[in-house]
């Protein structure tokens, strides 16, 4: 994503069903159908990525799922959402979500690497939690990152974002941040996050932490 005008939507929640793969298929014959795909797409849904928790690393259960999708709008994906039959297709795949947009964090230290040939795997590490202060959080992150490019790119890492959380009608809960990093390397990814501190000073609150890669179970359709 390069443009600040785009919205990331996250979407984590508890599956309904008991396997991945029943709900690959169920996936598949809903949002990810050619219809629903297609009704997506004419709102501005740009991306669609579909991950699990990775076994072993704490911050996701087992039974979650997380999408990513990026979108053109916010517009869109209110109106998106809004549809009953998409609500309803949400409630027979899971049995709590959390839904959150997102917009890129202005002036934030970033980076989009292409990837090393045969590093097909995808891994992501997120951190989410409160800010009292939007331009004290960028500092934060980049005075931490950026002098551990060389290192971080060495042990995998294809690209790192931040964003904030997407102001709604009614919600006075304050900003927060989101941190997306993506990485071709599990066991680098791994490393180099026990090396990592001092990140948590750009927050408020106690953030939350969590690792991820592309959900097996199935061939999910993602676009």
């Amino acid at each position: 994503m390069t443009s600040e005008s785009l919205v990331l939507l996250t979407v984590r929640g508890t599956l309904v069903p008991k396997t991945l793969d029943s709900a690959c298929r169920l996936h598949n014959e809903t949002a990810g159908s050619t219809q629903g795909i297609a009704a997506a797409r004419a709102l501005g849904d740009l991306s669609h990525k579909v991950y699990s928790p990775v076994d072993g690393v704490s911050g996701a259960e087992p039974g979650e799922l997380l999408f990513l999708d990026i979108w053109t709008s916010a517009e869109g994906i209110g109106q998106f959402f809004s549809n009953h039959a998409v609500q309803e297709q949400a409630g027979k795949l899971f049995s709590r979500r959390d839904a959150t947009m997102w917009t890129p964090a202005s002036g934030s230290f970033g980076f989009d690497l292409p990837a090393p040939r045969g590093k097909d795997e995808r891994y992501l590490g997120l951190v989410r939690g409160p800010v009292s202060s939007k331009d004290q959080a960028v500092e934060t992150f980049r005075a931490v990152l950026a002098s551990k490019l060389g290192d971080a790119r060495r042990r995998g890492q294809l690209s790192h974002m931040l964003f904030f959380k997407a102001p709604m009608p009614g919600d006075a809960s304050g900003p927060e941040l989101f941190g997306l990093d993506v990485w071709c390397d599990a066991q680098g990814m791994q490393e180099h996050y026990k090396e990592l501190s001092g990140y948590e000073r750009a927050f408020s609150g106690a953030p939350r932490t969590s690792v991820w890669e592309q959900a097996a179970g199935g061939d999910w359709s993602e676009w």
